[in-house]
This record gives C-alpha cells, sequence and structure tokens, in this order.
C-alpha cells in the first residue's frame, strides 16, 4: 500500500519541484543576459559620449543574443550627452513571469544597471 500511496505522490511534488528549478534557472538566465546587455550599452554609450541609436543598438542586439524580446524591455541612458570624465548610466528592466504548476504564477521584476565613463572629448 505505501509503494502504490509513493507512486501516486511523488509525481505530484516531484514535478512541481522540478519545473520551479528550471523557473528559476530561466530567471537568472534572463538576470544575466539584462546585466550583459547594460554592460554593453554602457560601454558604446561611453565611446559615443551618452545616449544614441547606436547603444540602444548594441543593448538590442545583446538582449536578441540572449534570448530576450528587446522590445518588452525598458531602457534608460543617462544623460543623453555626456562630456569627457562624467558618468553614463545605462538601465535596463523588464518583467518576467514565473509560473509553477500547483504553486501559482508570478510577475518577476529584473533589473540591470551599469554605469561608466564617458570617453568623448567635446
Amino acid at each position: 500500500m505505501a509503494t502504490v500511496e509513493a507512486i501516486l505522490v511523488v509525481p505530484l511534488v516531484l514535478v512541481p519541484v522540478l519545473l520551479a528549478v528550471v523557473v528559476f534557472g530561466r530567471l537568472a538566465h534572463t538576470r544575466l543576459v539584462l546585466d550583459a546587455a547594460a554592460a554593453a550599452g554602457a560601454r558604446q554609450a561611453a565611446v559615443v559620449g551618452g545616449d544614441s541609436a547606436l547603444v540602444r543598438s548594441r543593448i538590442a542586439t545583446e538582449l536578441s543574443d540572449g534570448g530576450l524580446d528587446p522590445n518588452d524591455a525598458r531602457i534608460v541612458v543617462e544623460p543623453a550627452v555626456a562630456a569627457w570624465g562624467e558618468p553614463v548610466r545605462v538601465q535596463i528592466s523588464i518583467d518576467e513571469r514565473a509560473a509553477i504548476p500547483f504553486a501559482g504564477t508570478w510577475a518577476v521584476p529584473l533589473k540591470a544597471e551599469f554605469v561608466t565613463r564617458s570617453e568623448v572629448t567635446r
């Protein structure tokens, strides 16, 4: 009888745990992609001296290469024009969904930020 109970209960417990591991792994991957995109965007912004289409394109490429839709991300590059040595901040945020069977679904806001200094002399 105990074997039958174990056969019936174990899948109900282990399947959600296994799926939770997969969901949290995907969230960790998304966070790493956001960090890499923010770093690449900040580096590009330092080279061009602030916000530009080139910076946005670089961030979009990094997000796409990481498997994320760039249209879902909110990107902030400050300031729009930076003098030499002035800090340039790139923030990227995205809302991910975490769905675990029998446990529920949550919105998980993820954010990455990277700051570098402008290398453009004006």
